[in-house]
């Protein structure tokens, strides 16, 4: 869900190509999610109405993450969070039966 979330803000509110990494450091769990958004375009906080339809996509990543940021460089946009994974099951495939 965070990266739906990530790449849709992207997509809707950046500019430009759209680049996702994600990657596994011990049990850190880190994606990251750019844009060639123009530097300095801010980021959009979520919209607290009750009825809002939009503006929940940083509020569900602050949620689902243990920690998230984000920091404008020359050419992009970048937003990032990391998540401790729990449990990982190593070399085997849980649905496998």
């Amino acid at each position: 869900m965070a990266t739906s979330e990530l790449v849709t803000n992207a997509i809707v509110h950046g500019g430009g190509w759209v680049d996702v990494t994600i990657s596994l450091s011990g049990d850190r769990l880190r994606l990251e999610v750019a844009d060639g958004a123009t530097p300095g375009t801010p980021l959009r906080s979520h919209d607290t109405r009750p009825d809002a339809v939009e503006g929940w996509g940083l509020r569900l990543v602050e949620e689902l993450s243990d920690v998230w940021g984000a920091r404008h460089e020359i050419d992009r946009t970048r937003v990032w969070m990391e998540r401790r994974v729990q449990g990982r099951m190593h070399g085997t495939d849980p649905d496998a039966g």
